[in-house]
């Protein structure tokens, strides 16, 4: 397992349980079919906890975040696994690049 993420507690009425996902390379969406990791916290309860991978695929591309069901702080954040547990932070704009390797 390789942390993605650590969140601080949060107030669960406003803000959803952090996710991650892998990004399909053919289409560039945001595929949550697969199960590709997930959170220590308690869900629904707006506890702290890490954001995890398990297994990740090298060169594979993953998309986390948190939902704010006011609008205002959604966020959506990009990852590539390196390998030997390293992950490279990206910007969305660089998601077509990076997927076509």
């Amino acid at each position: 397992m390789i942390t993605v993420k650590r969140f601080n507690d949060f107030n669960p009425r406003r803000y959803g349980n952090p996710w991650i996902a892998i990004v399909d390379k053919q289409s560039g969406k945001i595929d949550f079919t697969q199960r590709v990791g997930g959170y220590t916290g308690r869900y629904g309860a707006g506890e702290a906890g890490e954001l995890y991978l398990t297994n990740p695929q090298v060169g594979a591309v993953y998309a986390y975040g948190q939902k704010d069901y006011r609008g205002n702080n959604t966020y959506v954040a990009y990852v590539v696994y390196r390998g030997e547990e390293k992950l490279e932070w990206i910007e969305k704009k660089d998601l077509v690049r990076e997927l076509g390797k």
